[in-house]
């Protein structure tokens, strides 16, 4: 008598498929429930078809905040053309950010401050994806809550490095250092959640391993480059050796990401950051 695979569904964030043994079967009818009224005989088994399981980790609410961002940036490209293309060319060398600065402040303007808060935002919702595709754990990670405490740690981090620049600009008395390096963080922030839209918008619809490393290189290019930017512009505004900048700016990216870091494997560990 020929056997007859059971018809299931298979995880798509489980790299091997289950075995077929361990499925468990959901209900069980009588073949001529099923199958057509031509075939009347050959086969007396039973067929124990399986409950359809969803594993997509879009929710209504991630199109809309993509959408958000999407309509962000068109906004502040149509009310401040200007400011928008200079912030965009701060990367282009040290002249670009000095026209800019002569100008105006980027830390008082709503073109940096609503790119700042989307940033936070666009950041948190890829993490939170990220933590459901490597941990095939949707119930635990895709919720409100999860996503809430994502965005309040990356203020923290986003803080905690403005925090530090002003610090370090009162220890050495260095001017306008601030409003330089806030000017790279500000572009760098930009070019990266264009960048990332359509790499979590790509995740949202199939939650791949793959996707996730895709944008965790392109934030870490993000960090090598702003790194580079921040050591051309403080060299330019200050005397300080090159070597103590490096330094400067090494710890400016390590201590807020190791901070970011121990927070997260408390809570996703913890359940608590503290």
């Amino acid at each position: 008598m020929p056997q007859y695979r059971d018809i299931f569904y298979v995880n798509p964030f489980v790299e091997a498929p289950q075995a077929i043994d361990s499925v468990q079967v959901a209900d069980s009818i009588a073949c001529d429930s099923v199958v057509p009224s031509f075939i009347t005989s050959g086969f007396h088994g039973t067929v124990t078809p399986m409950l359809r399981m969803s594993y997509e980790i879009l929710q209504g609410w991630n199109l809309a905040l993509l959408g958000l961002m999407l309509l962000l940036i068109v906004l502040n490209k149509q009310l401040y053309p200007r400011q928008f293309r200079q912030v965009l060319s701060v990367p282009g060398g040290v002249a670009h950010t000095n026209q800019l600065l002569r100008e105006w402040n980027p830390l008082r303007s709503f073109i940096c401050v609503s790119f700042t808060l989307g940033y936070i935002l666009l950041i948190a919702l890829f993490v939170q994806k990220s933590c459901v595709v490597l941990s095939h754990d949707m119930l635990k990670y895709n919720g409100w809550d999860v996503f809430w405490t994502l965005s309040a740690i990356v203020a923290g981090w986003v803080l905690l490095r403005y925090l530090m620049l002003h610090f370090v600009n009162w220890l050495f008395q260095t001017r306008d250092t601030v409003d330089r390096q806030m000017s790279v963080q500000f572009s760098i922030s930009i070019f990266t959640l264009i960048a990332m839209i359509p790499i979590v918008l790509l995740l949202l619809y199939n939650p791949t391993k793959y996707f996730v490393w895709m944008g965790i290189v392109l934030l870490g290019l993000a960090a090598v480059f702003r790194l580079i930017l921040g050591i051309i512009e403080t060299r330019v505004a200050t005397k300080i050796s090159t070597f103590y900048i490096f330094l400067y700016l090494c710890a400016l990216e390590i201590a807020p990401i190791a901070t970011l870091v121990t927070a997260g494997l408390r809570y996703f560990g913890n359940g608590a950051v503290f």
